[in-house]
């Protein structure tokens, strides 16, 4: 008896230690969810260790450039999107609405599957080829996209771009802008400035840094990335060498202008706070210029709100690795665009006086 009374005593505490170990390592886990929940809703450093001199820039803008209220248009006021069919996500239905309350009387172009195929066979067969090759429907959106400003000049924008205000002015004063990533996307991700994004972008028709962008792509085809076989990183190289082999001014007829990232890009991807947390907490391993984006992050915060001059803003759907099921119905893009055009073998493109 006396036996088995010191086994089940034994058992006890072995129970006892046990639960005690997994009510240890769940308060840890938990401790951590906490943690990783308030970096991600606020985007707070305010209580990590980064010295920011009192006399500290941060990284970016305040102020709207000068920008012409009249004139021509340089970039013809077409809006293009697209999407695999007619069938847009609901979740999309009110930024789309934003582009067009604020660009009445521009047109609005739509770009399926279908259409893309018969755009690239229409206007550019050699390239069929390598559009058909790509395993991936955001390679052909990207692809698409600099083929479309190419034959068509306007304004292309992912559907998760909500617009702000009219981009009139912007194509007014350039023939073709670019906008790019917040200044510490590239910087705490890859040590290095400027990243193009070719979420949104505007040009003339035939300009020759999009025919550049369209010679290009077979090159770069065997990229194992996205991003840097049709993406930013695809842009941006090809962006630099454009720079490099002519000397445009940003507002020549053949040049190209990168905008400052509070235009079009003015908020911080929330998917990226918990990494940024990290690596700024690493501050002795961080360079020069990242020290710079840290001390930024910490003076004006990760979750920030677009400027009064903002033209739009960037709601970091990640729709190509999106697997979140949307409650709100699909719409039929013709119930919320009635005058939206679907380019087909008969209307052979868009009718416009540009």
């Amino acid at each position: 008896m006396e036996k088995l009374l010191k086994i089940k005593v034994c058992v006890w505490r072995h129970c006892r230690l046990k639960t005690l170990c997994q009510g240890g390592v769940s308060l840890v886990l938990l401790h951590f969810l906490i943690k990783f929940e308030q970096i991600k809703q606020n985007g707070a450093l305010h209580y990590i260790d980064i010295p920011v001199e009192p006399h500290f820039v941060p990284l970016g803008i305040t102020d709207l450039e000068s920008l012409p209220s009249d004139g021509i248009n340089r970039i013809p006021h077409i809006i293009h999107q697209t999407w695999r069919d007619e069938e847009i996500p609901g979740k999309f239905s009110k930024w789309i609405q934003t582009w067009i309350q604020n660009h009445p009387g521009w047109i609005y172009y739509l770009w399926t599957d279908e259409s893309a195929r018969q755009l690239i066979k229409d206007r550019h067969p050699g390239l069929l080829g390598v559009f058909d090759g790509y395993t991936e429907g955001i390679r052909r959106a990207d692809a698409l996209r600099y083929v479309i400003l190419y034959e068509f000049g306007g304004i292309y924008a992912d559907m998760d771009l909500e617009s702000l205000k009219t981009a009139t002015p912007i194509t007014k004063k350039y023939a073709c802008f670019l906008p790019q990533e917040p200044y510490e996307h590239p910087i705490l991700d890859g040590n290095f400035e400027h990243l193009v994004m070719n979420a949104i972008m505007g040009c003339k028709s035939k300009h020759p840094f999009m025919k550049r962008l369209i010679g290009r792509l077979s090159a770069y085809q065997h990229m194992w990335n996205v991003l840097d076989s049709t993406g930013p990183h695809f842009v941006t190289s090809v962006y630099k060498d454009f720079k490099r082999d002519h000397s445009y001014a940003d507002t020549h007829e053949n040049g190209v202008y990168l905008a400052p990232a509070e235009y079009f890009f003015p908020t911080i991807d929330p998917a990226k706070y918990f990494h940024f947390h990290s690596k700024c907490s690493n501050w002795i391993e961080l360079t020069d210029i990242q020290k710079r984006a840290c001390k930024t992050l910490k003076v004006l915060g990760m979750k920030r709100k677009p400027l009064p001059f903002s033209f739009t803003n960037h709601h970091w759907e990640h729709t190509y690795i999106d697997f979140r099921i949307s409650l709100k119905r699909p719409f039929n893009i013709h119930n919320l665009v009635p005058h939206a055009k679907i380019y087909s073998v008969e209307t052979k493109g868009i009718k416009s006086d540009y």
